[in-house]
């Protein structure tokens, strides 16, 4: 399996594109699709997944999907996808700053979704971790070989995604013991934003 991050967009969101068996993942495009584009390499996604919802892990996933319409669309948040609605929680967020967002550009809107990912299901190598907190549909990707999760905005280095944009407290602290009690401390945490962990270090952070 081999993985190379792209940080696209204002928030720095961290698109990975991971070659993993017959499979071209490309995780949350946020935004820059051009940069994506380059990082693909020559390579054609077989899949566009996003972790969840939020402008900043999709708004470049109907540009991506133009361009590789052969790839399938996939996530654990379709009931979220409607695109109205990822622009009034980007509003919400981004503030007067939205203007520079991908969503505020002409004609902007969501690809299709081709997969819905459940908790239990399987791509590739990977097994898919519904994890709801940061948002209700939210999902980790898990691989134990080579020991790897993709935690969208579920967890990152010695912190968590926020709760107030259709999240949950509750439900956030038992997504992140699931993580920490299920999976071995050598996993190599890839996040959505910041630098990656392991599961070893969170739950030493966390006193888990």
């Amino acid at each position: 399996m081999n993985s190379r991050s792209v940080s696209v967009g204002m928030l720095e969101t961290n698109c990975y594109i991971v070659d993993c068996d017959d499979l071209v993942l490309v995780i949350d495009p946020g935004d820059d699709v051009d940069r994506i584009i380059d990082a693909l390499d020559g390579r054609t996604p077989t899949h566009i997944v996003l972790t969840h919802s939020h402008s900043d892990h999709v708004g470049a996933a109907k540009a991506l999907h133009d361009r590789y319409p052969s790839s399938k669309v996939a996530c654990g948040d379709k009931e979220n996808m409607d695109p109205e609605h990822i622009a009034e929680e980007a509003r919400y967020v981004l503030g007067s700053s939205f203007s520079q967002s991908p969503l505020a550009r002409k004609g902007w809107t969501m690809p299709d979704i081709d997969m819905l990912l459940s908790d239990g299901s399987e791509l590739g190598p990977f097994v898919v971790m519904h994890t709801p907190g940061h948002s209700s549909g939210s999902i980790c990707l898990y691989a134990a070989n080579p020991g790897v999760l993709y935690s969208g905005d579920t967890l990152f280095r010695h912190s968590y995604g926020r709760t107030d944009i259709g999240g949950s407290d509750s439900q956030m602290f038992l997504s992140l013991i699931r993580l920490m009690k299920k999976l071995p401390p050598d996993t190599v945490v890839y996040p959505g934003h910041g630098d990656s962990t392991t599961i070893g270090s969170e739950k030493a952070y966390f006193r888990i």
